[in-house]
């Protein structure tokens, strides 16, 4: 029975995450307040590479101030084919989960004096 059980987790297969996300979100910013994706709805993830359960891509959104930015991720897929966890090149870290093909959700943390917490609902855009 143990070897079966075994077998089934090694034979799970790893989510493929490459593609192109819409960003829903609803976040707090130390300075600024709450917040969420209908004040800035410009907000997008590219997932462009993945090995395995590694993954990187971009994040592509618009500044309060309209000016565009890209931001370098990467990430990690838990043994559970469900859990996330991804680090951005410009600080900050997102914790989440893998809800269905085309749904995830994160909870992105930031500390110091430019604080921010996040509540994202990605959805990957259909090619």
């Amino acid at each position: 029975m143990m070897s079966f059980f075994a077998m089934w987790v090694c034979a799970a297969e790893v989510p493929d995450l490459i593609g192109n996300w819409t960003v829903s979100w609803s976040g707090y910013d130390a300075g600024v307040g709450y917040s969420n994706a209908t004040q800035n709805p410009a907000f997008f993830v590219a997932i462009k590479d993945q090995e395995g359960r590694i993954f990187s891509g971009d994040l592509i959104y618009r500044h309060r101030n309209g000016t565009a930015a890209v931001d370098e991720l990467a990430g990690v897929i838990g043994l559970d084919n469900k859990s996330l966890y991804i680090a951005e090149v410009t600080g900050g870290y997102s914790f989440g989960s893998i809800l269905s093909r085309d749904e995830i959700e994160l909870i992105y943390l930031e500390d110091g004096k430019g604080m921010s917490v996040a509540i994202d609902e990605l959805s990957r855009m259909k090619a």
